[in-house]
């Protein structure tokens, strides 16, 4: 992304009001609590674009460069996600990665077949939103979006 720093992009990415415009499958992040190395939160969704749903996850951050998120209570049986974020010469180089596993015998592969197109094309999309907002001026408010 030129023009963007790795901390605008940290930021972004923390703001639960700006990153519910770049994921579709993110309606809200609320912080539960503090931990040493970040958060736990509970992540109202929408799977398949339809159906509501809400998960405990950690966060583990090391300002500005990498933000991890794992499943802590909730369906589905494991999820993992996580943002390398390195500044570049003129820019900032964003990747990011969401591996889930539904489990839960037939139902998780029947999911497996349903919605892996769809989750595949959702976090592409999501990526590209992001972009597209930081280098339209969108900013996040980062950490302080989670204070009091």
């Amino acid at each position: 992304m030129p023009g963007v720093t790795a901390q605008e992009v940290f930021d972004f990415v923390l703001d639960p009001a700006q990153y519910a415009k770049a994921d579709t499958k993110v309606l809200g992040v609320t912080k539960l609590a503090d931990t040493t190395e970040g958060m736990l939160a509970r992540e109202d969704g929408l799977f398949l674009g339809r159906f509501r749903g809400s998960v405990v996850t950690r966060y583990r951050w090391q300002v500005p460069d990498r933000i991890d998120v794992t499943l802590e209570h909730g369906v589905p049986e494991q999820l993992h996600a996580w943002f390398e974020i390195d500044e570049t010469d003129g820019g900032t180089r964003l990747h990011h990665v969401e591996e889930m596993d539904f489990g839960h015998g037939v139902l998780g592969r029947l999911y497996d077949a349903v919605a892996r197109r769809w989750f595949e094309r959702a976090v592409q999309q999501e990526v590209a939103e992001i972009a597209r907002l930081l280098q339209s001026g969108e900013r996040g408010r980062g950490l302080a979006a989670h204070s009091g």
